[in-house]
């Protein structure tokens, strides 16, 4: 029996992707109107480029290898930072407010999914309810709360607190002890092939792949999710279902 069930924030819960193009629009606005020699288009592709890079970096991640907060809470800086640079600006103040005023946009403009807050509410009082997500444990406390749903948490693992990455298995027998869980009684609901599917299935979990449609069912994985489904709408019943 489904003791526990585990959710993946962005993209999952939140429509964090379209936030982040709103907010990828808005800081590079402002970057050009403080620096002359930029383009908001030219910065806007420098920057998905080094986004594309970190991506590329964080694969090559190993389960023995731990990250640390720091790194995390400074992304965001380096990133813009490496972009501005990459289009001719070498100003680490004005990168410092870009990557501010990014953060700030996105968080003006993240939602719920309409689906996320019923089913959260269904498993109230019927299942330990957690979250693992990933980024700086300041950014992502704030985002719970912005969003109204921290205190629905039970258990809340976040990679830069606990110190390992979100496609770490490792991540994920953490919150496990921490919601006091055997695997094969919890599972974990993610968009995410990759960073959701696979690790919670090499920790023991059962997978629920939410598929809104930005992942190809076609993609390459050495795991097949448990369930599949294509909102966050049958789940309460899907697991609490499970015996």
């Amino acid at each position: 029996m489904i003791q526990a069930i585990f959710f993946d924030l962005n993209d999952t819960l939140c429509d964090s992707g379209t936030a982040a193009q709103a907010a990828v629009g808005s800081a590079c606005d402002y970057a050009v109107s403080h620096a002359e020699a930029l383009t908001a288009t030219g910065l806007r592709e420098a920057y998905a480029r080094e986004v594309r890079h970190a991506e590329e970096e964080a694969r090559r991640w190993t389960a023995s290898r731990p990250v640390t907060g720091s790194p995390l809470d400074q992304q965001g800086f380096r990133l813009w930072q490496r972009a501005l640079e990459k289009c001719g600006v070498v100003n680490p103040i004005l990168a410092h407010a870009v990557a501010l005023h990014y953060q700030l946009s996105r968080m003006r403009v993240l939602r719920l999914f309409p689906d996320a807050m019923p089913a959260l509410q269904a498993l109230q009082g019927r299942a330990r309810v957690g979250v693992i997500a990933e980024g700086s444990p300041g950014i992502v406390t704030e985002e719970l709360a912005l969003l109204a749903i921290r205190g629905l948490f039970a258990v809340t693992a976040i990679e830069g607190e606990v110190g390992y990455a979100r496609r770490d298995p490792q991540l994920f027998s953490h919150a496990l002890r921490e919601a006091d869980c055997e695997p094969s009684q919890a599972a974990h609901v993610g968009d995410s092939l990759e960073c959701d599917v696979i690790p919670a299935h090499e920790a023991g979990m059962v997978t629920v792949w939410v598929n809104r449609g930005a992942e190809s069912a076609s993609s390459p994985t050495p795991v097949t999710p448990d369930y599949t489904v294509s909102d966050l709408g049958p789940v309460p019943d899907l697991l609490l279902g499970l015996v």
